[in-house]
């Protein structure tokens, strides 16, 4: 019987083993004290019940009472006496823990079923984008006292995400608003190619850990503003067809960096808080802006996607290997 159970409980624990190596050196160990807790269980047989006596301390009602003195492990593992109540309770206290680790190990199993992963970033992993918040809302708010440099994270962060969910949904209409002419067209002949070839991109629990102003240059006719971003999203495709994943999975997060440059005319000032694509107004006559696909607002005809008047997305990659920090280039007298 004694073998049975040794043999019972080593398969359970080559089933947690198994089942999430990151608790290997948990239960060696507690392998290990059950090995040696069994051994001793062993030797104690050999003494008499009546050397550890019939004190209440070990013989009570505590621990040689209904709990435990009517089940298997009393007798499976008792002599007489209190020696056999000894006997029978170490090995069930060690059963008890191991058991635990066992469950705990089960749940964290399934609590911790997404992977992350570094994504096409991650060969840029020793480029550094300095965060430079503070310094370009000084320079910027010179000339334009309303600009601050949360709003506009803010707003940056807002663009990402419906940037992704426009690509799933294969249709940039929503945030044709905030995209450059030039950055509308490319992306929406790549919409236009994944719609042919049947490829549906799905980006989910889209999760944005950092963000923050890296970089900003002016000259007489522009300002671009440069955004990094670090992210975790699943990222999977599907055929149209017949559904099944032809690339990716539906578990892993991968870990990706960016780098979002806006641009806007170098006379363009911050009317009102930046806001996010929804519910974005022309930043010409102030009408609710649903703009057609040249750019133009219907109710002004002004063309509001080239930056003349407010921020546009005008680049938009993961950090590589050559990757530059674009810095701070202005005019000297623009620091001053």
């Amino acid at each position: 019987m004694l073998s049975k159970k040794t043999d019972n409980i080593s398969a359970d624990i080559r089933h947690a083993w198994r089942g999430n190596p990151m608790k290997k050196k948990i239960l060696v160990c507690l392998s290990v004290i059950f090995i040696i807790t069994i051994s001793f269980c062993i030797s104690l047989i050999s003494f008499d019940g009546n050397d550890y006596g019939g004190g209440d301390d070990w013989g009570g009602g505590d621990w040689g009472g209904n709990d435990w003195g009517d089940s298997n492990w009393d007798s499976d593992y008792s002599s007489s006496g209190s020696g056999g109540s000894i006997i029978g309770i170490i090995p069930a206290i060690v059963l008890i823990i191991i058991v635990a680790v066992i469950v705990t190990n089960k749940k964290g199993n399934r609590s911790s079923g997404q992977q992350v992963r570094p994504g096409q970033g991650s060969q840029g992993a020793n480029v550094f984008l300095p965060n430079r918040n503070d310094q370009i809302q000084g320079i910027i708010r010179k000339k334009d006292p309303n600009f601050t440099a949360d709003d506009f994270v803010t707003f940056a962060k807002q663009v990402f995400i419906d940037i992704q969910m426009a690509w799933c949904n294969r249709d940039m209409s929503p945030v044709r608003p905030v995209l450059h002419q030039n950055l509308f067209n490319t992306t929406q002949r790549q919409v236009e190619e994944k719609k042919k070839q049947g490829v549906v991109y799905h980006y989910e629990s889209i999760a944005i850990n950092t963000a923050y102003l890296t970089s900003f240059v002016r000259d007489k006719d522009f300002e671009y503003l440069t955004v990094y971003l670090n992210s975790r999203m699943i990222d999977y495709q599907v055929d149209e067809k017949t559904g099944n994943i032809i690339r990716g999975d539906r578990t892993t997060r991968w870990d990706m960096r960016y780098k979002m440059k806006f641009v806007r005319s170098a006379g363009a000032l911050t009317k009102d808080k930046v806001s996010g694509t929804q519910g974005y107004n022309c930043p010409n006559c102030g009408a609710p802006l649903e703009i057609s696909s040249s750019g133009e607002c219907p109710y002004c005809g002004s063309v509001v996607t080239t930056g003349d008047y407010s921020w546009v997305l005008t680049d938009f990659t993961t950090v590589r290997n050559d990757t530059v920090d674009d810095g701070i280039r202005v005019p000297p007298k623009d620091i001053q």
